[in-house]
C-alpha cells in the first residue's frame, strides 16, 4: 500500500532561514519538493561537499572490507576528518611502496644467481679496457657447446647456467648462443636490504590501517553523517524559491499523514507562515510504502523496477505472493528449501556474514530467505522431490495408498490431456497471474480516467476473467452446459461491444459517425496485439515447469553418478559423498539463480505490462539528520 501524504508550504524570512532548516532537519519528516527552476548549476560549495563525501564513503567502504564489517556494525564516534586524511595518505603511500617493492623484488630475483658482484673489481676491469657481459643458457647446452666459458660460470640451478664473458674492444662477443641479461646497478645485498625495508614499511602502514579500521572507523562514520546533513541543508537551500527580492524563502514539501501530530507540534513552535493541503491531480507526490511485515520483505524487488506513482496502487503485495510461489516452483526441492531456511536464519542472527560472496550478496535478506525456503519446502514435498530423489520411489517408506495415488497424480499427465500435470499447472498459475494484472489495470485506469473512458479495457478484462471463471465452473460441474453456453454468449457479446464500439467513448461523443468507423478498426488492432501478446505471455510461464524439471534432473544425475562411484571401486563411498555434496551445492546455487531471475522477469515483464505499471514514481526521502 501507499502512504497518504499532505503538502506543506513555508514562507520564511531570509535571516531566519538557516535556523529554520536546522530545526526542520531535526523533525525529519518533510520530503522537500525541488523548486520549479532547476536550470541553475549547483553551487560550488555543494559540489565540494559531494566530492568530499565521495572520498569519505570510499575510505569507509574500504575500511569496512578490511575489518570484515558491515556498516550497521559500526557505532558512530566523534566526527574526525583527520582520520580520513590519514587513511588517504596511507593508501597513497602504500601504492608507492607496492610499486617500489615490486621493482626491488625484481632486482633481487635478477641478482640472486649472481650473488654480490664486486663492483670495485669491475671498475678496475673497466679501466683496463675490459667490458663484462652476463648470460643465461640451458644447462645441457652449456655443458655441451659452451665449455670454453666454464671458468666464467657464476652459478647454476635445475634449468639454467649463469656465466659471464668479457670483451676488450667494447663490443659484445659474437657466437654466444645464450640469453644476454641486463643487471641492475645495485648489489644483491643492497636489493635484499631494500626489499626488507619496504616490507617493513608496508607492514607498519598496513597495521596502522587495520587499527583505524578496527578502532577508529566510528569517527569516519560520524563525519560522513555530518557531511550528509550539510549536503541535505545545501540541497534544501538550493531547492528553495526566493521571493520579495530574495528576502522571503519559499519551501515546499510533503509529509506522511501518520506524522501529522508531530508536524503540528513543530508548526506551533515555529514562527513561520505555512499552508497545509491535500494533494491534487497535478501534484508530483513522493511515494512511501505502507505494508505489513510479509510484503515489506519484498519491497526491494519493487524498488528494483521503480516506485509506483502516488495515484497508483502498490504492486508489492502481488509481487510478494507470486514471486514466492514462482521461486518455490522453480527450486522444487524440499531439501533445498530447508537449506535456504537454515541459511536465512543464520543470516538473521549475523552468523552468515563471513560466507564467501554469499555473505555480502544476501546480507539483510534473511527474512526473505526463510520465507522462500519455507515455500520451497512445501512445494518440494508437494511434488515429491528431496535432493533430486522421487519420494514415491523410496523403498524404505511404506506410503499409504492415498499418498501413492497423490504422487501418481502430480507426477503424471493432467486429466484429459497428454501433457504433464506440472506443466499445465504452471500455465494455469500464469493465466491467474495475468487475469489479476488485467483486473488491476482496469480498476486503476477507471480510478484515474473514469469508468466510461475505460470500457475497452473492461471489455478485455470481462472476456478473459469472465470466460476463464465460467469455463472453470463448468469444468468442475457447477454450471450446466446450457447455462455455460448462455453465459459465454453474454460475456462475449458485452465484451465485443466494449472492445469494438465503446473503446473510445469520447470519439463517439465528438463525431459519432466517425467514431462508428474508427472504433471498430481500433478494436481490431487491439485484438491483434492482445491475442499475440497474451499468447506469448502465457507461454512464458512454462519456464516455471522447465526450471523445476531441470533442477530435478540435474540433482538426479548427481545421485546416479555418486551411486555408481560408491558401488564401482574401493574407496568409492568417499568419492560418492564428495559428488553428492559438491553436486547438490552446485545445483542449489544454479537453481537459486534461476529461481530468482525468472520469477522476477515474470513479474517485471508479464505482470507489470498487463497491469499497466510503469514504476515512474518518486521515492519519499525525508529531510532529516543522518
Amino acid at each position: 500500500m501507499i502512504q497518504k501524504m499532505k503538502k506543506l508550504t513555508f514562507l520564511v524570512y531570509h535571516k531566519e532561514y538557516d535556523g529554520f532548516l536546522v530545526e526542520l532537519q531535526k523533525l525529519g519528516v518533510l520530503h522537500i519538493q525541488p523548486s520549479a527552476d532547476q536550470s541553475q548549476a549547483e553551487p560550488d560549495a555543494l559540489r565540494r561537499l559531494r566530492e568530499e563525501l565521495r572520498v569519505v564513503q570510499e575510505v569507509k567502504a574500504s575500511l569496512l572490507k578490511t575489518a570484515g564489517l558491515f556498516d550497521e556494525d559500526v557505532v558512530p564516534g566523534d566526527a574526525d576528518a583527520a582520520i580520513v586524511a590519514r587513511v588517504t595518505e596511507i593508501d597513497e603511500r602504500l601504492r608507492v611502496v607496492d610499486a617500489a617493492l615490486e621493482r626491488a623484488r625484481s632486482d633481487e630475483g635478477l641478482l640472486a644467481p649472481w650473488g654480490d658482484i664486486d663492483r670495485v673489481q669491475m671498475e678496475r676491469l673497466h679501466k683496463a679496457g675490459l667490458q663484462e657481459y652476463f648470460y643465461r643458457v640451458d644447462r645441457a647446452y652449456f655443458d655441451k657447446k659452451l665449455t670454453d666459458y666454464s671458468d666464467l660460470e657464476i652459478s647454476r640451478d635445475k634449468k639454467f647456467v649463469y656465466f659471464m664473458a668479457f670483451s676488450v674492444d667494447g663490443r659484445e662477443p659474437e657466437g654466444i648462443a645464450a640469453v644476454p641479461l641486463s643487471l641492475p646497478d645495485v648489489t644483491y645485498s643492497e636489493a635484499r636490504k631494500r626489499v626488507a625495508e619496504l616490507n617493513g614499511e608496508r607492514d607498519r602502514l598496513t597495521a596502522e590501517r587495520m587499527d583505524i579500521a578496527s578502532n577508529r572507523i566510528g569517527g569516519i562514520k560520524a563525519y560522513e553523517a555530518v557531511l550528509l546533513n550539510r549536503i541535505a541543508r545545501e540541497v534544501a537551500d538550493f531547492d528553495t524559491l526566493r521571493a520579495a527580492g530574495e528576502t522571503v524563502m519559499v519551501l515546499e514539501g510533503w509529509f506522511p499523514v501518520v506524522q501529522l501530530e508531530a508536524v503540528e507540534r513543530f508548526l506551533k513552535g515555529a514562527d513561520v507562515y505555512y499552508e497545509m493541503r491535500d494533494p491534487v491531480e497535478t501534484d508530483l507526490v513522493p511515494t512511501q510504502f505502507r505494508n505489513n511485515w510479509f510484503n515489506r520483505m519484498f519491497e526491494p524487488l519493487t524498488k528494483m523496477y521503480g516506485y509506483p506513482c502516488y495515484d497508483e496502487w502498490d504492486p508489492t503485495p502481488v509481487v510478494a505472493l507470486f514471486f514466492t510461489l514462482f521461486f518455490a516452483i522453480c527450486m522444487g526441492d524440499a531439501a533445498y528449501g530447508v537449506i535456504l531456511m537454515l541459511y536465512g536464519l543464520l543470516e538473521m542472527r549475523g552468523l552468515a556474514r563471513k560466507t564467501p560472496i554469499l555473505g555480502e550478496m544476501l546480507h539483510g535478506c534473511g527474512g526473505m530467505l526463510v520465507t522462500l525456503g519455507a515455500a520451497t519446502t512445501v512445494i518440494g514435498l508437494s511434488l515429491g522431490t528431496v535432493f533430486g530423489t522421487n519420494m514415491a520411489e523410496w523403498t524404505f517408506v511404506s506410503w499409504p495408498p492415498a499418498v501413492v495415488e497423490y504422487f501418481r497424480f502430480v507426477q503424471g499427465k493432467f486429466p484429459g490431456t497428454e501433457y504433464s500435470f506440472q506443466m499445465v499447472a504452471a500455465i494455469i498459475i500464469g493465466v491467474v497471474h495475468l487475469c489479476i494484472a488485467m483486473l488491476v489495470k482496469a480498476l486503476l485506469y477507471s480510478k484515474k480516467e473514469g469508468f466510461v473512458n475505460n470500457l475497452g479495457q473492461w471489455g478485455w478484462t470481462l472476456l478473459m476473467v469472465g470466460g476463464i471463471v465460467t469455463g472453470t465452473l463448468a469444468a468442475i460441474g457447477t454450471l450446466s452446459q446450457e447455462v455455460t453456453t448462455w453465459l459465454l454468449i453474454g460475456i462475449g457479446g458485452v465484451a465485443a461491444v466494449c472492445i469494438y464500439f465503446l473503446n473510445n467513448v469520447q470519439r463517439l461523443r465528438n463525431r459519432f459517425v466517425q467514431g462508428l468507423i474508427i472504433n471498430p478498426l481500433a478494436g481490431l488492432y487491439d485484438t491483434y496485439n492482445m491475442a499475440s501478446g497474451l499468447l506469448g505471455d502465457v507461454l512464458s510461464y512454462v519456464r516455471l515447469y522447465a526450471l523445476c524439471l531441470a533442477g530435478g534432473v540435474l540433482g538426479s544425475a548427481f545421485n546416479s553418478i555418486g551411486s555408481m562411484c560408491a558401488e564401482g571401486f574401493t574407496g568409492g563411498i568417499a568419492v560418492a559423498v564428495l559428488i553428492y555434496v559438491v553436486g547438490h551445492l552446485l545445483n542449489l546455487l544454479l537453481s537459486g539463480i534461476s529461481a530468482f531471475v525468472h520469477p522476477l522477469r515474470l513479474n517485471f515483464v508479464e505482470y507489470f505490462k498487463n497491469a499497466g505499471y510503469n514504476g515512474r514514481g518518486i521515492a519519499y526521502e525525508p529531510f532529516r539528520n543522518k
